[in-house]
């Protein structure tokens, strides 16, 4: 029991250093400063589907001008305790351009106690007109925390990569840190900040501070 405790405590200092680490760098990098906020719902289904419904936006430049919105919607299956597969379908608007994007993916989700871990692997594609980008594969690791009823910090990690002729090509990586609000009636809100880095494989990478917040409700 008392190592229990002790792994919380543990954690919970380890987000707040994350979180404190990554703020202060982001205020002394160079760097484009971005927002996505969005809006989503969700709906439970027999047999243990689900639907689910995003529409986001997101800004650039120091949050002076629009980069892009879209529509997602996704389908999940809950194949058993903490596991689900999902299949989401994006369509993206830009300022000059409209993109479609369809993934297959899977999450599991372990819970210890107050602390939760969680693992999500996605195949995508994405159609521009007529070109068919190479599938990118993306990888997330997430550590959350049950502080009370109402609050959930979590920090995570995602890497992306290419896949072509047996070749890997490394895209992007984020680095986030946020809180998980409860609103009560099936109401939650979300706050975070996003570390992004694109393009690892190329010698001039684009990063970015992206400052987020969603707020998510079931039918």
């Amino acid at each position: 029991m008392c190592k229990e405790i002790n792994v919380i405590k543990n954690t919970r200092k380890f987000c707040l250093i994350v979180f404190f680490f990554t703020v202060f760098n982001s205020i002394l990098a160079n760097v484009d400063y971005e927002s996505w906020s969005s809006l989503e719902f969700g709906k439970k289904l027999p047999f243990s589907f689900d639907l689910d419904f995003e529409q986001s936006l997101r800004l650039k430049d120091n949050l002076s001008s629009f980069k892009q919105t879209f529509t997602e919607t996704s389908i999940s299956y809950n194949m058993f305790n903490g596991m689900k597969f999902f299949i989401p379908f994006r369509y993206a608007v830009f300022k000059d351009k409209i993109k479609k994007r369809i993934s297959f993916g899977a999450a599991y989700k372990h819970n210890l106690n107050k602390i939760s871990f969680r693992y999500r692997i996605k195949l995508q594609k994405t159609y521009l007109d007529d070109k068919i980008f190479n599938p990118l594969i993306r990888n997330k690791f997430t550590l959350g925390s049950k502080i009370n009823k109402k609050l959930r910090p979590y920090v995570s990690q995602e890497f992306s990569h290419f896949v072509q002729d047996g070749q890997v090509d490394y895209d992007e990586y984020r680095l986030s840190v946020g809180v998980r609000i409860n609103l009560g009636k099936k109401r939650e809100t979300k706050i975070f900040y996003t570390q992004k880095i694109e393009g690892l494989s190329k010698k001039n990478q684009d990063k970015a501070n992206v400052f987020g917040v969603s707020y998510a409700f079931e039918w």
